[in-house]
């Protein structure tokens, strides 16, 4: 009965613990069509490269292909609401940034 009534608890704070440890990285940016924000002003539009050194140790990194993920960084800092992506491949990611509403 104590060894039931332990992993029960164990459970239920592990699963406490990992739901606490999730975030959504870039809360703020809505990926949209062409076509959805044509009330809003454009920014800019960015390109990155992925890095290909990311591959000798996937260890370390868990995602290699971080073309995307500096695309959402630059657009974030940038303030933009929407992006609007022109394309998204391993190798690298292009996406158009516009700020609509406030």
């Amino acid at each position: 009965m104590l060894t039931n009534k332990l992993t029960k608890y164990t459970i239920f704070f592990l699963f406490i613990f990992l739901s606490a440890c999730t975030k959504n990285r870039f809360p703020n940016i809505v990926s949209v069509e062409e076509g959805m924000v044509r009330n809003c002003s454009y920014l800019d539009t960015i390109s990155e490269v992925s890095d290909p050194g990311k591959m000798v140790f996937p260890a370390k990194y868990s995602n290699p292909y971080d073309g995307e993920l500096k695309v959402l960084e630059r657009v974030s800092n940038m303030g933009a609401s929407h992006i609007v992506w022109m394309y998204n491949y391993p190798i690298g990611s292009s996406a158009s940034a516009f700020h609509c509403g406030d």
